[in-house]
């Protein structure tokens, strides 16, 4: 029987502790940031002066950046000729994933598997539900790391950015331009891909026995292949479009909060902030980046002329918007989900997405 146990039956005391862990940290780090800067003058005027309508400019482009994923998910089904499901199933099993991501330990292979498995039942092969859910994740991220080359270079020519900045910026472009152009290169060549990714994996398996060099290889250069598909012809501009929008429409949310306390940033400064959070947050050292993405957002807008008070409170009401209603949203659809009989469950750690879904595709 697999180690997999459903969502209902024995990790409810674990989603339950990773709730609470996620609001303690909230709790401190939403408390602390703003005390621990100062306040001055010209800060006390923003706060008395601030526009009542900036939380909802920021909750309907919040609402906008999430359709635009869906879309993208939606159309990467349709690249793989797979039949996209209707879009109030597809909005909840967009949700629910990034919530699983979020509150569940393996997270990230959990929401795959539920994707798998929503999708099953409407008539999608499960190992191309998985592609779909890869290759939408991967899309996702290569056009994160896209606008953060972007922000990077408007940012640079801020008259308030540091010398030091400056250098970063200097030394850090050329490594930038250089990886945007091996992931390039991975999609036109798969064989690069699997090349890069075989390569890697050998590094991570002198730490990780378990690592498989030869099969990430493998995968690799699949996913590769799949991307070429998903982005050929009149496919490619609608879904590099919509992916586009997700983060722009994200970026443009901190930006509406900014403008909510009577700043209004160079927008090269918001889009680095709102991407290097974004990239934070997808390394697991807390569940959804919280603590870390606010600090760091704080801290760049902040070195880029930005009140640090101001800065503080502008980013903890992005994330309210962007990180806590949307998880909300998820937790929601998540109970929707269950209840129509998708199977959620606890992936042991080192799961694969394939081997769970393979396992999890019967009634």
């Amino acid at each position: 029987m697999s180690k997999a146990e459903p969502l209902v039956k024995r990790i409810n005391w674990r989603l339950v502790w990773r709730i609470t862990w996620l609001l303690v940290i909230a709790g401190v780090v939403y408390t602390l940031l703003p005390t621990l800067t100062k306040m001055p003058e010209q800060a006390r005027e923003s706060l008395e002066k601030v526009h009542p309508y900036a939380l909802l400019i920021g909750l309907g482009l919040e609402l906008v950046a999430q359709l635009s994923g869906m879309l993208v998910l939606r159309r990467s089904l349709e690249a793989l000729k797979q039949p996209a499901p209707p879009n109030w199933v597809l909005g909840q099993v967009w949700y629910a994933q990034m919530a699983v991501a979020v509150l569940l330990p393996a997270g990230s292979v959990t929401a795959t598997v539920m994707v798998a498995d929503a999708l099953r039942k409407r008539n999608v092969a499960p190992a191309e539900a998985v592609t779909a859910a890869t290759l939408t994740k991967a899309l996702s991220i290569v056009t994160l790391i896209i606008l953060f080359v972007i922000g990077f270079g408007l940012s640079s020519g801020q008259p308030d950015s540091s010398s030091s900045y400056v250098n970063a910026v200097a030394i850090g472009m050329p490594i930038l331009i250089v990886a945007i152009a091996a992931l390039a290169a991975a999609i036109v060549w798969p064989k690069v891909a699997g090349s890069i990714a075989g390569r890697a994996a050998q590094l991570v398996k002198r730490v990780v026995k378990k690592v498989d060099p030869r099969q990430i290889s493998s995968r690799a250069e699949a996913i590769a292949l799949q991307s070429q598909q998903m982005l050929r012809g009149r496919q490619a501009w609608p879904t590099l479009a919509f992916s586009f929008g997700y983060w722009i429409l994200d970026t443009a949310v901190l930006y509406a909060m900014l403008w909510g306390l009577n700043q209004t940033p160079h927008i090269g400064a918001v889009l680095l902030a709102s991407t290097v959070g974004r990239l934070l947050a997808t390394i697991p050292i807390t569940p959804g980046g919280i603590g870390i993405v606010e600090v760091a957002e704080t801290a760049i807008l902040s070195a880029l002329g930005i009140n640090a008070t101001i800065a503080a409170l502008a980013v903890i009401a992005y994330r309210v918007i962007s990180f806590w209603i949307v998880n909300l949203v998820g937790l929601v659809a998540m109970y929707l989900l269950h209840r129509s009989g998708v199977a959620i469950k606890q992936q042991p750690k080192g799961a694969k997405a394939e081997a769970a879904v393979g396992g999890s595709s019967g009634d």
